[in-house]
C-alpha cells in the first residue's frame, strides 16, 4: 500500500525592510560651546534682573555714609532736604509733616508740588497743597508736566493761568520725561521755557533723569538752566553737567503723607538756594 503523502513544510521568507535613517544635524555644537553660550545668557539675563529689580534692595543694604531718616539713606554732605508731591500721595497734612521733620533733626526745608500737565489737565490737590505748605512755612515749588506731543504755547499758557508765583517761591518747574523726536523736543521746550521766563521774570528750574538729561537735554542751550536731576540709589547723580536739586528715592516715608513720597537735596549754599527764588 503507498505511503500517504506528508504535507510540505512552508516556510515564510522574511523580508528585510530597510530602516529608516533620521536626518543628520546640519552642525552639532561642540559641548564646551554650547556651556559658552549657555554661562553667556545667564550672566546677562542675571545684570538685567539685577538692575531692574534686585538693585534697590542691595543698595538699601549697603552701609550707610549719611544719616538714616525717613525710611531712607540721606546722602552725605547736603543739609538742605526737600520732597515733591502730587495727587497720587492723597491729602497731606502739612502741619505734620512740618513739625515731625523738624524733631528728627533733618528738617525738610523746600517743597515741589504738581500743578498741571499737557495743555488741559490740572492736578486737583494742588490748590490745596499750595496754600497749606505755604502756611507751614516751606519754600514751595510748582511744576508742570511736559506734553511733547502738545503745543508748548498751550502748554506755557496752561501753567500761567493756573499757577500764581509769590515772593520766595522757587522759579517754575517743568518736569521733562517723554522725548517723542529729541529735536522736536529740544526746539519746542525752549519755546515754553521762554514764555515762562518772559512771565515770571526768572529761568524756569528744569526736572529730568540723569539719563534723560543725556540723551535728550545735553546741548549748550539749556546749559544756562537749573537742573533738578534724578538718579536714585546711587551715592552721586550720574551726570558730568551742572544741578542744583537732586532727587535721590522715591521710597520716602514722611510723617503726615500717607503714601511714600520722593526726597531731594539741594547743593549750593544760601545765596545758591536763594537765587532759584522769585524776588
Amino acid at each position: 500500500m503507498p505511503k500517504a503523502k506528508g504535507k510540505k513544510k512552508i516556510t515564510k521568507k522574511r523580508v528585510s525592510v530597510p530602516k529608516k535613517r533620521g536626518r543628520k544635524p546640519f552642525y552639532m555644537l561642540p559641548d564646551w560651546l554650547h556651556w559658552l553660550i549657555t554661562g553667556v545668557l545667564i550672566a546677562v539675563i542675571s545684570v538685567i534682573a539685577y538692575y531692574l529689580f534686585l538693585r534697590p534692595y542691595f543698595y538699601r543694604l549697603r552701609p550707610c555714609q549719611g544719616a538714616r531718616e525717613y525710611g531712607v539713606c540721606l546722602p552725605s554732605g547736603f543739609l538742605c532736604y526737600g520732597i515733591d508731591v502730587s495727587h497720587h500721595q492723597g491729602r497731606i497734612d502739612w502741619e505734620r509733616v512740618k513739625s515731625s521733620s523738624v524733631q528728627n533733626g533733618y528738617p525738610i526745608r523746600f517743597v515741589f508740588m504738581k500743578a498741571t500737565e499737557s495743555n488741559t489737565f490740572t492736578d486737583p490737590d494742588y490748590i490745596d497743597n499750595i496754600g497749606k505748605a505755604r502756611k507751614a512755612g516751606f519754600v514751595c515749588g510748582v511744576y508742570h508736566f511736559y506734553d511733547p506731543s502738545t503745543d508748548p504755547q498751550k502748554q506755557a499758557q496752561h501753567y500761567i493761568n493756573t499757577v500764581t508765583l509769590l515772593k520766595g517761591d522757587f522759579a517754575p518747574v517743568v518736569d521733562v520725561e517723554r522725548a517723542g523726536r529729541s529735536s522736536d523736543l529740544r526746539r519746542d521746550l525752549l519755546v515754553y521755557l521762554k514764555a515762562l521766563e518772559k512771565h515770571y521774570g526768572v529761568k524756569p528750574i528744569i526736572y529730568a533723569s540723569a539719563k534723560f538729561r543725556k540723551r535728550h537735554l545735553n546741548s549748550a542751550e539749556f546749559d544756562s538752566y537749573p537742573f533738578w536731576v534724578a538718579h536714585y540709589y546711587v551715592a552721586r547723580p550720574g551726570t558730568d553737567k551742572r544741578w542744583q536739586i537732586w532727587q535721590f528715592t522715591d521710597h520716602a516715608s514722611v510723617d503726615g503723607i500717607r503714601e511714600y513720597t520722593d526726597f531731594n537735596v539741594f547743593r549750593g549754599t544760601e545765596p545758591d538756594f536763594n537765587s532759584l527764588r522769585i524776588k
